[in-house]
């Protein structure tokens, strides 16, 4: 429209734009709408938006930076127009999905990865892989709770375990012991003891009966308390010393020596004695050496031979050609060893593949018994010899030749990516795996489709939440804040059925812009 200078403020206004093929005209354009510029190839519709109006904004928006941050960034140059009024600073997205890497995903797009891996270790609770247990990190005072909360009323033994280190004998750890004033203990076998009439033998069917019963062979007493609320200062000296002298370790035993519950000081379970380290953004990020797993190295996928590639046709038999690897000149002698094999075990070659019992093609990918026997022991095997070294046994051989090159291209034939045995296509070491919110692991998480996740976050994450005035927000508040306003930008563009461990190069043109559109809101410019 024809532009004059009587117009409300709300509205950009060019003057004599001249950039490219532009005739040197005016032009007003209403502030908080939806404009759309159409046209001719070649008429100018570029011109006038990126080279224009995006080149301007840009220009005048990062001149408010000083000058040594300006020399990293990149600018487009000032457009050819006399004079432009109320410009607002500019977002310009290309559609085009120029995306490559397999890391890249919706969350790392929108920097949603970034903001969980910060939010996660401070809600994630540390569950115990074999036991399912949680773990935390004890102190006297979060264990004289527990304790209270559990045993009140009762009287408690607290003790630490002690178990015979290599190079010592029971008699001298006994005397140790007495030496510092203890004076009863309880075995895994025989209950509370006095340590002065204890004897070495006796610890040492105390080692034989530890090992059934899960404990050590010998818990020495701390002390002796009720558990009542006038018993506190009590209970913590005695927890204190017992986590001591047990290595960061405490048990609380019944009277009669019986086992009530563990403890343990820094992140180790009890039960097992796994150590787990301290939750940090890194070991979240499979992007980190730290968190990724160490399989895929944080991709998800491994590439390795496919059993589909290996056998395309399970209809037939061996003897009709099903393994494509032993069909042609080359490695027809393996499909010779195989025949010969299956003769002397029984195994039918002439029946199609897909009808073979689990035990025959066992036989048929790894080997015969005597060889899988071997190779589990280490022995190393003369693939002369007539012996049926199965399918992984021959892919194993060629890939020891991978140097050549007629060999890696055969083998490229028949590999496929797969999702990662290891970490099940999470992408994390197990360890983080270990780390859950609401039962859900940060993969977990990433899985759920964007509106879900909203919702999950808002119902259990964000409830609760109470902001003091003046006061400085916690990390993981910032943090969960930023999930989800970028969440809800998301779940507003229409994406809200996307999950963010969705591969970035498998979306849609349409589907970049308008995640790279919420990257852009969510940085609040």
């Amino acid at each position: 429209m024809p532009a004059n200078t009587d117009k409300a403020p709300e509205s950009i206004r060019l003057y004599g734009v001249r950039q490219n093929n532009l005739k040197g005209f005016d032009l007003e354009l209403p502030l908080g709408r939806y404009i759309a510029v159409t046209g001719l190839s070649g008429s100018g519709k570029s011109s006038l938006v990126f080279e224009t109006l995006h080149a301007e904004g840009q220009r005048r928006y990062v001149e408010t930076f000083s000058a040594y941050t300006r020399q990293f960034l990149d600018l487009l140059p000032r457009p050819r127009v006399d004079r432009i009024e109320n410009i607002r600073p500019s977002i310009a997205i290309e559609q085009s999905n120029t995306v490559k890497t397999s890391r890249s995903t919706v969350g790392t797009m929108t920097e949603l990865c970034d903001f969980f891996k910060v939010w996660f270790p401070h809600v994630a609770r540390l569950f115990d892989p074999d036991t399912g247990r949680e773990i935390t990190d004890d102190n006297p005072q979060t264990i004289w709770r527990q304790a209270l909360k559990s045993f009140r009323g009762q009287t408690v033994l607290v003790a630490f375990e002690v178990a015979r280190p290599d190079g010592l004998e029971w008699a001298d750890m006994l005397e140790s012991i007495r030496a510092q004033g203890y004076s009863r203990a309880a075995l895994a076998h025989a209950g509370v003891v006095r340590l002065d009439a204890l004897d070495a033998a006796e610890l040492i069917r105390a080692e034989e009966a530890a090992r059934s019963a899960n404990r050590a062979p010998l818990a020495v007493v701390q002390d002796r308390v009720r558990l009542e609320l006038d018993a506190r200062a009590r209970f913590l000296e005695a927890a204190e010393t017992a986590l001591h002298f047990g290595q960061g370790r405490l048990v609380l035993l019944a009277p009669d020596g019986g086992l009530l519950a563990r403890f343990s000081r820094g992140l180790h379970s009890p039960d097992t004695g796994r150590t787990f380290r301290s939750p940090t953004p890194a070991l979240f990020s499979f992007n980190s050496p730290i968190g990724a797993c160490p399989r895929c190295r944080g991709f998800g996928r491994v590439i390795q031979i496919d059993d589909r590639l290996v056998i395309p046709d399970t209809s037939k038999s061996i003897e009709e050609g099903a393994i494509k690897a032993f069909e042609g000149q080359v490695y027809s002698e393996s499909k010779r060893d195989l025949i010969r094999a299956a003769r002397r075990h029984g195994i039918p070659a002439d029946v199609p593949v897909s009808e073979l019992t689990p035990e025959q093609w066992t036989f048929v990918k790894f080997g015969e018994p005597r060889y899988r026997e071997g190779k589990a022991r280490g022995e190393q095997f003369d693939y002369e010899d007539d012996i049926w070294y199965g399918l992984k046994g021959f892919f194993d051989w060629l890939e020891s030749n991978t140097y050549k090159m007629h060999v890696r291209v055969f083998l490229s034939r028949f590999r496929a990516y797969v999702t990662c045995p290891e970490c099940g296509g999470a992408r994390l070491i197990p360890e983080a795996l270990c780390w859950k919110w609401e039962g859900h692991t940060l993969p977990d998480l990433y899985a759920l489709p964007v509106s879900d996740l909203l919702r999950l976050l808002e119902q259990r994450a964000g409830s609760g939440r109470r902001k003091r005035a003046g006061a400085t927000p916690h990390p993981a508040e910032v943090a969960l804040d930023s999930i989800l306003t970028r969440l809800r930008y998301l779940v507003e563009v229409g994406l809200g059925y996307l999950t963010l461990d969705r591969a970035s190069r498998t979306l849609s043109g349409g589907e970049v812009e308008r995640v790279n559109l919420t990257a852009c809101l969510g940085t609040s410019l």
